[in-house]
C-alpha cells in the first residue's frame, strides 16, 4: 500500500509540475483575449475565447491546490455570460471589468511558486487564506440597488447569483442550495410575495434556508412579517452592505463549533483521553497534560480558555497547581474547574479558595459536563473580548495586539518557524472624515477589518493599532508571502465603494511588512514594520513595502 501511495504522490507532483510550468503560458492567454475585447468590443471571438481561457483556470486551478484562483476565475467567467448572449457592453464597465481581471491575474503570477496539493507544502502555507466562497442567493428586482450589493458582496469573498424573478427561485434551490438566501419583502407579485415565496421554497424542500429580508420599508408589521417567516436579518434599502456583510458572517458561523480551548490536567492518562474524547466530540479543541509541572509552558503555548483537572496529582496537588497558576496575572481569570471524586465539602472549598471556579463530582453526566464548560468558557471568552477588543471594529485593541505578537514570537521561537508582521494605514483617511463625516470614517474602519478577517486565515492575528492603523501578525509566515497575501486584501479594499448618503468613494491602504529575520524584538518589529510603511506613503500611497 505505501508503494502505491508513493507512487501516486509522485504522479500528482509530475502533474503540478506541468501546471506550474503552463500557467504564466495561460494567463498570458488570458491577458491577449482581455486585451483584445477592450481594443475591439463589437468583436466576440475574443470574449468567445477568454470565456474558455477562464473556465479552463476555474477547473484546473482547483485540482492543483490554487483555490482562490480557480474561485476567481470562475467569478470572472460568470461575469462573461450576458455578453457571450449578445448584450452590448457599455465602455466603462469594461473598462472595469478589464483592469480587475488584469489586476488579479498579475498578481496571481508572483504566486505561481506557491506548493500545493499539500506535497512539499510549507508551514505557512498548511492553512488556505481563501477557501471556497460562500453561495449568497440574491433575489430582488431592484437591479440598481442588486449592482450595488453584488459587487461588494464579491469583493468580501462570496459567490453572489442573482435572481430577479420570484418564480425562478424555487427551481435554482433545487438546482443548488444557497446557504443565504437575500430577498425583497414585496414583488408585483404581492407585498408579501417574498415572505410566501420562501415558506412556500421551504415546503418543497423541507429544509431550511437562512433568509435575510430587504425593503423599502421600515414598519413595524414589515419587519413583524419578516421574523414570523423565521427571517435571520431585515435591512431597508439602500443596504448598508458592511452590515449585511457581517450578518451574513454571524448566520454562516452561528452554528460552528466554537472550538472552546479546554485543557485538561491529569496523571490518569486513561481518564483524562476519555474525558478529552466526549469534549472534543463536543466541538471543542482539547489538549491533554499529564505531567503538572509542563503547566506554565503549556499554558503559553496552548492558550486555554478553560482548566479541568483532578484535585490529587503524584507531583503536586490541584489546589497548589492553581494556586501556581492564580500567582501569574496573565492567568488570574482564566477558569479552573475540579473534577474529582472527592465529596468532602472542606476539600472542595479549600479548592475553591485556591481560586477554582467549580467544583464537579464523578461520575458526571456528558451532557452536564459539557453544558456546564461550556458556558464558563464562553463567559471568559466574552469577558476577554470586551477588554481586548476595539468596540468599533472587534479587532484586537492596541495593548492586546502588542501582547499577541510578544506571545506568537515566544513560540516562534521555540518552534524555529517564521513569523510576519504588517502595518497597515489608511491613506488620506483625515480627508474621508472632513469630506464625509465621520460616521463614514467609522463605516471604512469596519469594511476594512471586515475584509481582512475574511480574507485572511483564523490563524492569523488582526488589531486595530490605533486611529486608522492596523497591524496583522501572520505565524509561520514570511514577510515576502506575507505582503503577497496583502496586496491582494489591497487591491479587492480599493475596488469597493464606500457610501455617505447619495455620495459613494473608495478608499485605498498603505502597509509595510517585517519578520523575525530582522528584529526578534516585539517594539522592534512593530517599528521596523512601521517605517516600511511610511515608505509606501512616501512613494505615493496604496502600496505594500518590505522592510
Amino acid at each position: 500500500m505505501s508503494d502505491k501511495n508513493d507512487s501516486l504522490q509522485e504522479k500528482l507532483r509530475a502533474l503540478e509540475a506541468v501546471f506550474l510550468q503552463k500557467l504564466p503560458s495561460k494567463i498570458d492567454e488570458i491577458t491577449d483575449a482581455l486585451f483584445r475585447m477592450q481594443k475591439d468590443p463589437a468583436d466576440k471571438e475574443p470574449i468567445v475565447e477568454l470565456h474558455r481561457h477562464l473556465h479552463t483556470m476555474a477547473g484546473s486551478a482547483g485540482t492543483f491546490g490554487f483555490a482562490d484562483l480557480g474561485t476567481q476565475a470562475r467569478v470572472f467567467e460568470g461575469k462573461l455570460k450576458p455578453y457571450l448572449e449578445g448584450a452590448a457592453w457599455p465602455a466603462a464597465e469594461l473598462q472595469s471589468y478589464v483592469n480587475e481581471v488584469h489586476d488579479f491575474f498579475s498578481t496571481a503570477l508572483l504566486r505561481q511558486d506557491k506548493p500545493i496539493n499539500g506535497i512539499a507544502e510549507t508551514t505557512q502555507e498548511k492553512e488556505k487564506y481563501m477557501g471556497d466562497p460562500r453561495l449568497i442567493y440574491l433575489v430582488d428586482e431592484d437591479e440598481l440597488q442588486n449592482k450595488a450589493i453584488t459587487a461588494q458582496l464579491e469583493h468580501f469573498g462570496y459567490e453572489v447569483v442573482l435572481i430577479q424573478h420570484l418564480k425562478s427561485m424555487a427551481v435554482a434551490v433545487g438546482t443548488r442550495r444557497p446557504d443565504v438566501i437575500v430577498i425583497e419583502l414585496s414583488f408585483p407579485e404581492g407585498k408579501i410575495a417574498g415572505v410566501e415565496e420562501i415558506a412556500r421554497v421551504e415546503q418543497i424542500e423541507r429544509l431550511r434556508i437562512p433568509t435575510i429580508f430587504v425593503s423599502k420599508s421600515n414598519s413595524f408589521e414589515s419587519r413583524l412579517l419578516a421574523v414570523r417567516a423565521n427571517g435571520d436579518g431585515y435591512f431597508t434599502k439602500p443596504v448598508d452592505v458592511v452590515a449585511l456583510t457581517e450578518r451574513i458572517d454571524a448566520i454562516l458561523t452561528h452554528d460552528e463549533s466554537k472550538g472552546y480551548r479546554i485543557l485538561i490536567i491529569d496523571d490518569d492518562t486513561v481518564t483524562s483521553k476519555y474525558y478529552g474524547a466526549i469534549l472534543r466530540d463536543a466541538g471543542m479543541n482539547v489538549r491533554l497534560l499529564n505531567d503538572p509541572t509542563e503547566i506554565l509552558s503549556v499554558m503559553t503555548d496552548f492558550r486555554p480558555e478553560l482548566l479541568l483537572m483532578d484535585i490529587y496529582m503524584p507531583v503536586c496537588s490541584g489546589v497548589e497547581l492553581s494556586r501556581i497558576i492564580r500567582q501569574d496575572n496573565s492567568y488570574v481569570d482564566v477558569p479552573i474547574v475540579f473534577l474529582s471524586s472527592e465529596d468532602d465539602l472542606s476539600k472542595q472549598l479549600e479548592a475553591v479558595r485556591a481560586g477554582a471556579d467549580d467544583f464537579i463530582t464523578k461520575p458526571v453526566a456528558s451532557e452536564y459536563l459539557i453544558s456546564s464548560l461550556a458556558t464558563r468558557a464562553e463567559r471568559y471568552r466574552s469577558l476577554r473580548a470586551l477588554i481586548m477588543r476595539d468596540g468599533l471594529t472587534g479587532l484586537y485593541n492596541h495593548t492586546a495586539i502588542k501582547e499577541q505578537l510578544a506571545s506568537e514570537i515566544l513560540q516562534a521561537g521555540r518552534n524555529g518557524s517564521p513569523l510576519a508582521l504588517a502595518m497597515i494605514d489608511l491613506d488620506n483617511f483625515k480627508q474621508i472624515n472632513d469630506s464625509y463625516g465621520h460616521p463614514a470614517g467609522d463605516q471604512v474602519l469596519r469594511t476594512l477589518a471586515r475584509l481582512l478577517r475574511q480574507r485572511l486565515r483564523r490563524s492569523d492575528i488582526v488589531g486595530r493599532y490605533g486611529g486608522e492603523e492596523f497591524a496583522v501578525i501572520f505565524p509561520d509566515t514570511t514577510a515576502t508571502i506575507a505582503r503577497r497575501v496583502l496586496d491582494q486584501v489591497r487591491i479587492a479594499f480599493a475596488k469597493i465603494q464606500q457610501h455617505s448618503e447619495e455620495l459613494s468613494f473608495s478608499v485605498t491602504f498603505s502597509g509595510g511588512v517585517a519578520d523575525l529575520e530582522l528584529t526578534t524584538d516585539a517594539d522592534e518589529l512593530f517599528d521596523v514594520a512601521d517605517a516600511a510603511m511610511y515608505v509606501s506613503k512616501q512613494s505615493g500611497r496604496n502600496r505594500i513595502t518590505l522592510a
